[in-house]
């Protein structure tokens, strides 16, 4: 996870989510996941969402499809940050707003512990290119490191399937099949740690070796 400038709301969000959410809210202060179900107007926001953050999933920074493909069953979604379960109130606000791979979304539920990638610092989660886990940056505080070891877990970020696709990632740049340019605007916290730990003089070249 890396830290996520936020982007403004666009012009059309008032008409399209806000006076519409609230009106909603007005009948129904605190509904249910099922009287949700017809008012989802933050999906109105989906695709200026997308764009405004380039694909790039908040949670794992990983660009990610709008829509599942053939080739890839992944796809974004809107993530509340605060849950509307807990607060129906923010349902609506542009600034509870996350993109998010759908996976994420589903692993993070109603979870009020995951850090909120607007306000971390970059440098707090690290990856450790010898097993290719996120992990806490071993300079970190204790308490920080705690909260940093919940968000993972919750998130999945070292379930052996995403695990499997920073290898993928950092091996096809070891093998100089994707240059560090496409890698930064595709998986913008794996170039900023190839960056930070020096990458190219410290683990290429055994990276490389690997036959996957």
């Amino acid at each position: 996870m890396i830290q996520i400038v936020q982007h403004n709301e666009p012009a059309n969000f008032d008409t399209d989510v806000r006076i519409p959410g609230t009106n909603f809210l007005a009948i129904v202060p605190h509904p249910s996941k099922k009287q949700f179900q017809p008012h989802k107007y933050w999906n109105r926001i989906h695709n200026d969402l997308y764009v405004l953050y380039d694909g790039i999933c908040a949670y794992c920074a990983s660009w990610t499809p709008r829509r599942a493909t053939p080739s890839d069953p992944n796809y974004t979604s809107v993530d509340h940050y605060i849950p509307k379960s807990k607060n129906p109130g923010l349902a609506y606000d542009w600034l509870n707003y996350r993109l998010c791979r759908a996976r994420m979304n589903a692993n993070k539920a109603d979870s009020l512990e995951v850090l909120d990638p607007f306000f971390i610092q970059n440098g707090w989660f690290v990856i450790d290119f010898t097993s290719f886990l996120i992990l806490p940056n071993s300079s970190i505080e204790p308490w920080k490191a705690s909260r940093i070891e919940k968000s993972i877990e919750i998130l999945g970020l070292n379930d052996n399937d995403f695990v499997d696709q920073r290898l993928d990632i950092i091996y096809s740049y070891s093998q100089e099949t994707i240059s560090f340019a496409d890698l930064s605007s595709t998986y913008p916290f794996i170039a900023m740690e190839m960056k930070r730990q020096d990458f190219d003089n410290n683990f290429k070249d055994d990276i490389k070796m690997l036959s996957l």
